[in-house]
């Protein structure tokens, strides 16, 4: 089992009079304390047009989170593949990061949902799969040694065409970091099945979505005839440890502006009814822990479910913690949580 960090996004509470130089420059020192104290990975996610600046920008992200440590794997969970109209200079970026990384990158990717980004952007949200498709197909093109050749789509321009063009440079890893897939209705699922080589879960809302999901998952795994030992299987839940302090006071107005932002999203995109209608069902599977033997317990208990291999993200860096708390809660966890559990 791999242990993760995430899902750093240097967004900022109302409160916090912190500068964003300041938010960027803590997550690069965060990853670092992580690199540390045995984790395997951190991870960046992205949104746009937040009132906290949320990271809109997933591959300078990495790109600063692969210079600044050594040898922890560095990742996205999620980048949003509609976005990129120029699929090319994506695969440009990546490739970049990866070899500034040496070969240390994990590309995770989903169809996203705000509605706003959509309308910003001016991308359909109905051709949400259609592009992320064509996107997977031209990254994996795009970083072989062989001219990228690609035939695109009608409902696509021609930035999504490629007759023979040499992209350079090639990533350090030999066909290009791993693409991984989130999401939770079943076409996204079986998606990532077909098309990459891992599938990216959450368990905000308890187990049972993630269990259906990741089901879901590895019956479209089998029936593309792909070994299931090649599949990564990233599973995340929000959490926090801490035993100096109450945890749940320490994340108190961070969480709560998380939970807030995202039953928003949801709520403008569609998917629920009341923008509050996942706050109980956040706060009750959310781990909040004081002892580490708890923290452990909860966690090996995902391991009976989904299996020693998985990639299990601890989903601490809510909005403007105080960098003291949160440096404390990443070697507590990472000392005393990390053996127990791999």
């Amino acid at each position: 089992m791999d242990v993760g960090l995430g899902t750093f996004t240097a967004d900022r509470h109302p409160d916090d009079d912190r500068s964003h130089s300041e938010l960027y420059q803590e997550s690069l020192d965060l990853a670092q304390v992580a690199e540390d104290n045995n984790f395997d990975c951190v991870w960046v996610s992205e949104h746009h047009f937040t009132d906290g600046g949320y990271n809109p920008s997933v591959t300078s992200f990495l790109a600063a989170l692969a210079a600044a440590t050594d040898d922890i794997e560095i990742g996205s969970n999620v980048a949003l593949g509609p976005m990129y109209k120029q699929p090319v200079r994506l695969a440009e970026d990546l490739a970049v990061v990866d070899n500034i990384a040496d070969g240390r990158l994990t590309f995770g990717v989903a169809n996203g949902y705000r509605v706003e980004e959509f309308d910003v952007m001016d991308v359909p949200l109905e051709e949400r799969p259609l592009r992320l498709h064509h996107l997977v197909q031209i990254l994996r093109k795009a970083w072989r040694d062989e001219p990228l050749v690609h035939d695109g789509h009608d409902r696509l321009d021609e930035s999504w065409e490629f007759d023979g063009v040499d992209v350079t440079p090639k990533p350090e890893q030999d066909g290009g970091p791993d693409i991984v897939l989130g999401g939770f209705a079943e076409p996204a699922v079986e998606r990532a099945a077909r098309i990459g080589d891992g599938y990216s879960v959450g368990a905000l809302t308890g187990l049972e979505m993630a269990e259906n999901c990741t089901d879901v998952y590895w019956n479209a795994v089998d029936e593309a005839d792909k070994p299931r030992d090649d599949q990564q299987l990233v599973l995340w839940n929000c959490g926090f440890l801490h035993d100096r302090k109450d945890p749940e006071e320490v994340v108190g107005k961070h969480w709560q502006q998380f939970k807030d932002q995202y039953g928003d999203w949801y709520y403008e995109a569609g998917q629920i009814d009341d923008p509050r209608a996942l706050h109980d069902a956040y706060d009750a599977n959310a781990m909040f822990y004081s002892d580490p033997d708890e923290m452990a317990e909860k966690i090996n208990e995902y391991k009976d479910i989904f299996g020693e291999d998985m990639h299990f993200i601890y989903q601490a860096a809510f909005p403007s913690l105080d960098y003291e708390d949160f440096k404390y809660s990443i070697e507590l966890f990472g000392q005393e949580v990390v053996p127990q559990i791999t």
